[in-house]
């Protein structure tokens, strides 16, 4: 039986803010993160339940391979909300001890650790790229005079 009922006032009225919307994704990136978690420990126990179970492997070895990209994507994902997550609940700390009540601070703050959230999220991301040597940089081409000899000191070894 089809009811053609009407949408709840609340749903079309209010339009999303700042202050409603937070809380709702500081909700969200924490379940996130725990699926998370439970996930990474269930998939480190199958691997130890079967250490000789060859068809394991091999979908591991062809999701590493082939879809490299949507596990470097779920990573970066991981670390977004976990930035977020954890500006957020300082943010919260800050609330609990007093500060940043006010409506125009609440905004404020809640900018503010957007900011945050995405700036360390960046810099973790470049981080991690930068380590894996996916990220070219100067400092392994750069050559320096020491006494007449150049010197490489990209791959650590003394030119003849």
């Amino acid at each position: 039986m089809k009811m053609n009922r009407p949408l709840p006032p609340h749903l079309t009225v209010y339009k999303p803010q700042l202050t409603s919307t937070f809380p709702v994704s500081h909700r969200i990136s924490g379940a996130f993160l725990a699926t998370m978690v439970l996930f990474s420990i269930f998939s480190f126990k199958i691997g130890d339940l079967s250490p000789t179970f060859y068809h394991f492997y091999q979908y591991l070895f062809l999701l590493t391979f082939y879809l490299n990209w949507v596990i470097i994507s779920l990573v970066n994902f991981t670390l977004l909300a976990l930035c977020y997550h954890m500006s957020n609940g300082v943010r919260h700390l800050l609330w609990d001890s007093g500060l940043f009540l006010e409506l125009s601070k609440a905004y404020t703050s809640g900018i503010i650790m957007l900011f945050c959230a995405a700036f360390s999220a960046l810099l973790n991301i470049i981080r991690q790229h930068w380590s894996n040597g996916q990220i070219p940089y100067r400092i392994r081409q750069r050559k320096r005079k020491c006494s007449g000899i150049t010197i490489s000191t990209g791959n650590g070894q003394i030119p003849h």
